[in-house]
């Protein structure tokens, strides 16, 4: 058993543990980045979009070096019914300029880079590295401070601080007391497959300047009910297609995300968009949904946690929060590190700076949202349900006059539930959708 000594340990190189090696390496610490897989970004996954203006917070004018697939111009929300889409979305051509607005990208490339970055300031990167426990020092009779972290290999790395940045499951958080077990139903599962198409039909396709991207958002059909999205990135040259929801809403009804994926993919709508895409690759997440009244501890004697074992999520947002999270993780440190202090009293600093930040707000705003759904587990269906009915009657021709029409759809929509409920609904789920 070797043991080495670093100034922090970073447990985790997705965008929040990188963030935060990058952070303290720029300010002459030493540190220890790890990784459990075979490269940063071998293991993870999300939708597809990276933030311009909190990535840049971390890297400015990131977009001239990173690994970066297509400037998003056009947003889109579908609601759709099994023959039918109502569509609503906004394009601005100016967002395919600098300073940009948001890009997509693949998870696998963009990692590596922000890892690299963090390397190339002086971290040391350690990949296949598995932390499986928490190593303490005895600071007194009753108390006891992290002191560093032990390897699944049996090896010990010690520091006067430990970042947890590991994701969703969040082990080690759990194992110091930080972070409970997390119920099903704030917890969601998605599944992505990336599907290779040639640039070329990608732009014809989805009616795309050169080099330009969309993000499409799908409502309705895709989840078979369950409370959750499917959605389509454009790459470079290839789809990312992602598809899920709500764990124990998914439990209950004995789906699982492949058999949406597949659903998704045969839609006679999305169907158009995907002719001819060949998958090349398949992986799934877990993201934690428990919002504001379930974010973990964040710092203790020696310890902080960031990023997703944070859950440091807010609707669509979740990368840039994450990677925000780290660097203000990593700037608590660097003052613990100035004062030779790591106690929670001056490790608090990294709470106070998430509270003032404006994705907490976002966060604090939201709280209700997940409660919401747990007691209306049917308001998304319903929602596309009625769009989709009022839509056919509307562009239906036929020989009534329009006023007639509109009274018809009003009946239409009354029909469902109570015209308060719809308006409820619609309200939390413009807050759940977010930019859709």
């Amino acid at each position: 058993m070797s043991s080495d000594r670093y100034d922090a340990i970073v447990v985790g190189a997705g965008p929040a543990g990188s963030s935060a090696a990058l952070t303290m390496a720029q300010n002459n610490l030493s540190v220890a980045l790890l990784e459990r897989g075979d490269y940063p970004g071998s293991k993870n996954m999300f939708g597809g979009t990276i933030y311009t203006a909190p990535t840049e917070e971390i890297i400015p004018a990131f977009w001239q070096q990173a690994p970066l697939e297509r400037p998003v111009v056009s947003d889109e929300l579908w609601f759709v019914d099994h023959d039918s889409a109502v569509k609503i979305g906004f394009t601005g051509l100016r967002f395919a300029k600098p300073p940009f607005n948001k890009f997509t990208a693949l998870r696998a490339k963009f990692d590596s880079w922000l890892a690299h970055k963090a390397v190339e300031a002086g971290a040391h990167l350690l990949t296949k590295a598995l932390a499986t426990d928490l190593v303490y020092e005895r600071t007194g009779l009753m108390s006891k401070k992290v002191d560093g972290v032990l390897l699944d290999n049996g090896d010990v790395l010690r520091a006067d601080v430990v970042v947890l940045a590991e994701g969703a499951p969040a082990y080690l958080a759990q194992k110091a007391g930080m972070r409970g077990n997390m119920e099903t139903s704030s917890i969601t599962l998605y599944v992505k497959e990336i599907l290779d198409l040639p640039a070329g039909k990608i732009e014809e396709r989805f009616n795309l300047e050169s080099g330009c991207g969309t993000n499409i958002a799908f409502i309705g059909y895709p989840t078979s009910g369950v409370v959750g999205k499917a959605g389509i990135w454009t790459n470079k040259d290839s789809i990312s297609l992602i598809v899920g929801g709500y764990l124990n809403q998914l439990i209950s009804k004995g789906l699982n995300p492949f058999q949406l994926l597949e659903r998704t993919k045969q839609h006679p709508i999305i169907k158009c968009l995907l002719d001819g895409a060949k998958p090349i690759e398949y992986m799934g997440a877990t993201i934690p949904k428990g919002g504001y009244k379930n974010i973990p501890q964040l710092y203790g004697y020696g310890i902080l946690v960031t990023g997703d074992a944070a859950m440091m999520i807010s609707g669509r947002q979740g990368t840039d929060l994450a990677m925000l999270s780290g660097k203000y993780a990593a700037e608590a440190v660097c003052q613990a590190k100035a004062k030779g202090d790591f106690s929670p009293d001056i490790l608090q600093a990294y709470e106070r700076r998430i509270d003032s930040s404006y994705f907490m707000k976002d966060i604090e705003d939201h709280k209700n949202v997940g409660n919401y759904y747990k007691k209306y587990p049917d308001a998304d269906y319903l929602i596309n349900k009625m769009l989709n009915d009022a839509a056919y009657e509307y562009f239906k021709t036929d020989l009534e006059p329009g006023s007639q029409k509109i009274d018809k759809i009003i009946q239409q929509i009354r029909s469902f539930q109570h015209p308060w409920k719809t308006a409820k609904d619609i309200y939390h789920g413009i807050r759940n959708w977010g930019v859709f």
